[in-house]
């Protein structure tokens, strides 16, 4: 995978994806705050069952607290969702801007003979001696060639 790709993924779940998940929780804030009721089921001011004489529901007070509560969680799930895309958006700008200073600190000529700067020359950063860590043998059976060192 190249880091475009990677890049290109991390804008997707920034931009595309994860406001849209955010979007659904709006909605459903919405459609909740459009449930305060038309009909006669779980109003205030109404009986709390038929023929009764006490004019205030507890079941529709309880439901008012109830769409109250609701409402505010599906706001702070949509707001939670679109800070982790802000999230998302900065590591891949930050991925970015450090591939970026490490792709110029690789492409300076070095004592090697190649374009792979002097990150390789420090023994911190890499292993000579260490057969994994370095390009096959040329007469090794994984040998197939030297890249071509042209950026």
């Amino acid at each position: 995978m190249s880091p475009g790709g990677d890049l290109y993924r991390l804008w997707r779940v920034s931009d595309v994806h994860l406001p849209r998940i955010a979007d659904v929780f709006y909605d459903a804030n919405r459609l909740l705050g459009g449930a305060a009721g038309g009909s006669d089921a779980f109003r205030v001011n109404a009986p709390a069952y038929p023929g009764a004489s006490v004019m205030t529901s507890t079941i529709g007070a309880a439901w008012q607290e109830l769409r109250g509560e609701l409402q505010l969680t599906m706001a702070q799930v949509g707001d939670t969702v679109l800070d982790a895309a802000r999230g998302v958006r900065t590591a891949a700008l930050v991925y970015n801007e450090t591939d970026l200073a490490n792709a110029e600190d690789l492409l300076k000529i070095d004592t090697i003979g190649g374009k792979l700067g002097d990150y390789l020359s420090r023994s911190i950063n890499h292993d000579p001696a260490d057969a994994p860590s370095n390009p096959p043998l040329p007469d090794s059976d994984e040998y197939y060639g030297t890249p071509d060192r042209t950026p």
